[in-house]
């Protein structure tokens, strides 16, 4: 091997560097062709292992270089020199879907629908030679200057009649792996086209289905379905919601049965849609991954005529736009707020009956809560678990003062868990000692209505608990935190949850009064934004399930006047817009209450050049009407329904157990034990922000765990809000069930410092939560 150069090849720069080995840049003087060289670097074929990394190489060769198609690179050659082992393959002048998928760019639905057509031409092809890809990721798929698409790296390619790959052997990307791939399980094409499901609904929302870290990833892959693209982006016609589940599905045997099919049922999917193209903005991403979506069918761009590049500078500049800089830094300068506001709907958290206490307890402690109506809004129904410690001294000689102190703590705990709805679980446990004092010792501010209390219990853990059942003014709570924020200026970071707004801003031309306003864009963009940056998602307006639906509807309405002015010397025409009215309301879509109004014109209104000046005026300014302070004024609250579904427990017992510590958990807003059953359901109502298998497994199954000493819950599959838990059968044994009742209840297991020293005189048992 000369320097410079690998065989027969001239070496001109690196490209990259791979789990293969080196990409190069390489001449063939042989043809006069440029090429991309890959090999293998020397430290991989060292070991046992050299053997099969070279036949794994060489059936990558074998296995693309049978393909011949013009959506797959090519490859012109395979050999060794010098120990290095190298392909030679087809030099592609284009541009990775990657960078276009990172830089946040979006794409219109006929674009989109083309280049999955060509992915998924090439797939096809490659399926019916028995060449499984088994990474197809936007990595891998080139966009060139032409507008055609081709299909990279069949590196890890699967030959079903090769036997390198065994079954329990995981390749591939994890965001882009099908199940079978991450259970290291047989693969054909149809895993293939899972992936390519990924790509398209990264088309058609601006966000992947399956996100987090690998191992979350790979749980998400496995176990939950990702929300269909159709509520992410409103402009998608709904046939494609049945495409992309078609394409995920967990089972291969769900899939499409081609690529083929696949592609055909893609095009009439997108050609079922009476409604024009998706304009230009249809799914903006944001720095964060969420879409804001465009209601408007105005201002839509012409569809790219066949052929026209997608990966040039000449291509249509409006196929795809980078998002502006400005959302990123928007939202990193209200997050920790406004995602307060809509983490919580009102009248939505409701609790039965305490869980059944495994030992004897007065009657009023186990009889279901009263029939009431639903909370009103700005109220939260809680049930909490308060705690004392007899071993106080404080109590010796004074019982009143522990049946006193227990019920303070009980109230406080209802309180806290209304915080928990309002308040970051890390800033509530930074403050916690200041929030104690200023709204927890004062409980009966914000308690507004007791709806059961059960008899005080004492147990074997040596501490005693109370039940409470009540019902908490947030509005109440909500105005000392804003109190405590301006006074004792601390900076309370507000709880991460899933809002839902929806926008829709119309402009009216005062010249044809008897003409329909048109939605406009360009103006909706700019209040989105606004709203992004405030921690928010944009949603789509309109029926369906009460969860599918906007929380609250930002409604606009323009008038714009067209001024024209002949400049007598000149002969020319002037024209200008002036907007003459504007009616703006926000509706609380819960209870149609509406929360904010305004006809008045803004101060210091002018004139614009031209309509798209005056549009995003318009859409500046409505977005003005929208502080930080408003939302703060209009919190209300919510809580997310879900049933944990418990296998395993030994015994009715050590069922009942549990239900006692799910109401004692701080995230837990309530929790009703249903009737015996295998397996055991519980039904939870908890925050609402996060995914319910991430929150189950972060503010139960660890809390219980701690408090058992070992990993005996562990997270099962996810069906919507149904979360299966299992219970490992070797903690069954005696040792470990007595914790369940001799150690301290899991909810002080992770609190904050403060909390298990307010309750805990008794060292021995404070040790047992150190631990």
């Amino acid at each position: 091997m000369a320097e410079g150069s690998i065989g027969k090849y001239e070496i001109r720069r690196e490209l990259g560097r791979g789990a293969m080995g080196v990409v190069y840049e390489a001449f063939d003087p042989t043809i006069k062709r440029v090429v991309a060289l890959k090999t293998i670097r020397s430290d991989q074929l060292s070991g046992e292992r050299a053997e099969t990394v070279v036949a794994r190489f060489r059936r990558e060769a074998q296995a693309a270089g049978r393909l011949n198609h013009p959506n797959i690179v090519s490859i012109y050659d395979f050999g060794e020199d010098a120990g290095v082992w190298f392909i030679a393959m087809e030099f592609v002048r284009g541009r990775e879907l990657k960078a276009c998928f990172d830089a946040d760019e979006r794409f219109r639905l006929d674009d989109a629908v083309r280049i999955m057509s060509q992915l998924l031409a090439a797939l096809d092809y490659s399926h019916k030679r028995g060449v499984i890809h088994r990474d197809v990721k936007p990595a891998n798929v080139f966009l060139l200057d032409d507008g055609s698409v081709k299909v990279a790296d069949f590196g890890i390619a699967h030959i079903e009649s090769s036997n390198l790959t065994q079954v329990g052997t995981v390749l591939g990307t994890p965001s882009y792996m099908s199940p079978e791939q991450i259970m290291g399980l047989p693969v054909n094409g149809r895993s293939d086209l899972f992936s390519a499901g990924v790509i398209l609904y990264q088309f058609l929302t601006g966000e992947r289905p399956f996100a987090g870290s690998a191992t979350t990833t790979m749980q998400k892959i496995l176990k939950e379905e990702p929300l269909p693209p159709s509520t992410l982006n409103v402009q998608l016609p709904p046939a494609l919601d049945a495409v992309v589940r078609k394409a995920l599905a967990k089972r291969a045997d769900d899939r499409f049965g081609s690529a083929q099919e696949f592609a055909t049922a893609l095009r009439a999917a997108a050609a079922a849609s009476t409604a024009p193209a998706p304009p230009r903005d249809a799914t903006i991403p944001d720095a964060h991954g969420d879409p804001t979506v465009i209601d408007g069918p105005s201002a839509r761009p012409p569809s790219a005529p066949p052929g026209a590049s997608i990966a040039s500078s000449a291509a249509p500049r409006n196929s795809r736009i980078p998002l502006p800089a400005a959302a990123g830094a928007l939202g990193a300068v209200a997050l920790a707020v406004l995602a307060w506001y809509f983490v919580q709907r009102p009248g939505n958290v409701t609790t039965s009956a305490a869980a059944r206490a495994p030992q004897p307890v007065p009657a009023s402690a186990s009889a279901p809560a009263p029939a009431v109506s639903a909370p009103e809004p700005g109220t939260v129904r809680v049930t909490a678990l308060g705690l004392a410690d007899p071993s106080d001294a404080r109590y010796q000689n004074d019982k009143a003062l522990l049946a006193s102190d227990l019920k303070a703590d009980s109230r406080g705990q209802a309180v806290e868990k209304a915080l928990a709805l309002l308040i970051d679980e890390r800033s509530l446990s930074a403050h916690y000692d200041l929030l104690k004092d200023r709204l927890l010792a004062h409980s009966a501010s914000y308690v507004k209505t007791v709806l059961r209390e059960s008899e005080p219990r004492l147990g074997k853990d040596g501490l005693v608990s109370m039940t409470t059942d009540a019902v908490v003014d947030v509005k109440a709570l909500q105005k000392s935190l804003n109190e405590m924020s301006h006074d004792e200026r601390v900076d309370l970071i507000r709880a991460n949850g899933d809002p839902k707004i929806s926008v829709q801003i119309a402009v009216r031309d005062a010249d044809a009064p008897g003409a329909p306003p048109l939605p406009s864009p360009v103006a909706e963009n700019i209040l989105k934004e606004r709203i992004r940056s405030f921690g928010f998602r944009t949603w789509s307006e309109g029926g369906g399930e009460p969860a599918q639906r906007a929380d609250a509807a930002v409604i606009g309405e323009a008038q714009v006047k067209r001024l024209s002015m002949r400049l007598p010397s000149s002969g020319l025409t002037l024209t200008k817009y002036a907007l003459t009215s504007w009616t703006v309301k926000c509706v609380d879509r819960e209870t149609g209450e509406e929360i904010y109004h305004n006809t008045a014109l803004p101060k210091g209104v002018g004139s614009w050049a031209s309509e798209e000046e005056a549009l995003n005026a318009i859409g500046g300014g409505i977005a003005d009407e929208f502080s930080r302070d408003f939302f703060l004024q209009h919190a209300s609250v919510t809580s997310r329904p879900i049933t944990l579904a418990v296998s395993g427990l030994p015994d009715a017992a050590s069922e009942e157990l549990l239900a006692r510590e799910l109401l004692g958990l701080p995230e837990v807003i309530a929790a009703t034990p249903r009737p015996p059953a295998e397996p055991r359901l519980y039904d939870l109502r908890i925050a609402p922000s996060g995914a319910p298998g991430d929150r189950v497994a972060a503010d139960i199954l660890k809390p219980l765990n701690a408090k058992l000493g070992r990993s005996c819950f562990t997270l099962g599959p996810i069906e919507g809000d149904r979360v299966a838990v299992a219970f490992d059968p070797a903690c069954a044994d005696a040792s470990v069930l007595n914790r369940f009742e001799t150690y301290p209840p899991a909810g002080l297991y992770g609190a904050p410092p403060g909390r298990p020293r307010t309750v805990i005189r008794n060292p021995e048992t404070l040790r047992k939560i150190m631990i």
